[in-house]
């Protein structure tokens, strides 16, 4: 008996290790870094899955708009931003310091804005970044995170209306896309939104296009139904088209100021926040060269070959426990 026993939590132990590093291999949006300045971790970020980095996988799930089961719980202050300049994205598995996301989570990056006031329903969202796939380096998106430990830099549009707004970030992962979503419990792209809040400032009179999440992804696009280990040439980016500058018509009507919201913090060369640390952002939205913590990068990325990962994966996700972090 005592042998059975010892072989059992033997068992049981080997099949806890097996299933943390996969817990650990998601992502979230840790902080954001405006005009040079890293703020500190959750700030003007809504509340998520804390603790539960686990990803959406039904495109036509609420939980796409920001990874959330309660879009009523606001962000508890507002960034404030001028258009036309780069805020840095830092995702990380589980706070600084932590590798930004497990390497065979390959896919795109996105961001898109919409009014505060609307509180993401409705058409709109309008995309204003994306990154999918390089033919030529054979490079993801997450490929490029991974290089740069977390750190991305987008652009905010410089003719969009000041005002308030939610700024959505999004990974999409592909390591599972080679089976639409609902084919079985583990097929299907995994996707990690998160929301900022912002206060947007300048002159510009723009507002474009609007989408509605869910409803700009489907299980079937190209995509987002993809074998990323078939040899590739190139890649459709899913989602509505990213928002050209000087395209726009005036079509909204609803970005306005969040007057009730008194705790805006302007963050920039000359403002900065006694949380925060300096960084040497890139001009370039693809081209990172901050210099972030140093972690743990993992292991190599996966290869077609290496399917016992994938295989974990969908033992994994019946551990999932929903629960909710709210900034006091």
């Amino acid at each position: 008996m005592k042998g059975k026993s010892a072989s059992s939590k033997l068992g049981f132990a080997l099949l806890l290790s097996s299933l943390a590093p996969l817990a650990s291999g998601h992502t979230y949006l840790t902080s954001l870094g405006i005009n040079g300045t890293q703020l500190a971790e959750e700030k003007c970020i809504r509340p998520w899955w804390k603790n539960e980095n686990y990803p959406v996988e039904d495109p036509n799930s609420s939980d796409l708009l920001c990874r959330t089961k309660d879009m009523t719980a606001s962000a508890t202050s507002m960034c404030g931003v001028t258009a036309g300049s780069n805020i840095t994205i830092y995702w990380t598995e589980s706070g600084t310091g932590s590798r930004a996301i497990d390497p065979s989570h390959l896919g795109p990056c996105l961001a898109y804005m919409a009014p505060l006031s609307s509180n993401g329903s409705g058409d709109v969202w309008f995309k204003i970044y994306e990154d999918g796939y390089d033919p030529a380096t054979k490079l993801w998106c997450v490929d490029k995170i991974v290089k740069s430990k977390g750190y991305l830099d987008i652009t905010i549009p410089a003719d969009i209306a000041p005002g308030d707004y939610l700024l959505r970030t999004e990974i999409i992962a592909l390591h599972e896309a080679d089976r639409v979503y609902g084919a079985d419990k583990s097929a299907g792209a995994q996707y990690y939104p998160n929301c900022a809040q912002l206060t947007i400032s300048g002159t510009g009179t723009a507002q474009p296009r609007g989408y509605a999440i869910p409803g700009i992804y489907k299980p079937t696009d190209p995509g987002i139904h993809i074998n990323i280990y078939d040899p590739m040439h190139s890649y459709t980016i899913p989602g509505p088209p990213k928002y050209v500058p000087g395209s726009a018509k005036n079509t909204n009507a609803n970005i306005v100021s969040a007057a009730s919201i008194s705790n805006t913090q302007t963050v920039g060369a000359s403002a900065k926040s006694s949380s925060s640390a300096t960084l040497p952002i890139p001009t370039s939205p693809t081209a990172i060269s901050v210099a972030p913590p140093v972690v743990n990068t993992g292991p190599s990325q996966t290869t077609a070959k290496k399917c016992s990962h994938r295989k974990s994966v969908r033992k994994c996700k019946h551990q999932r426990k929903a629960r909710f972090h709210f900034e006091l």
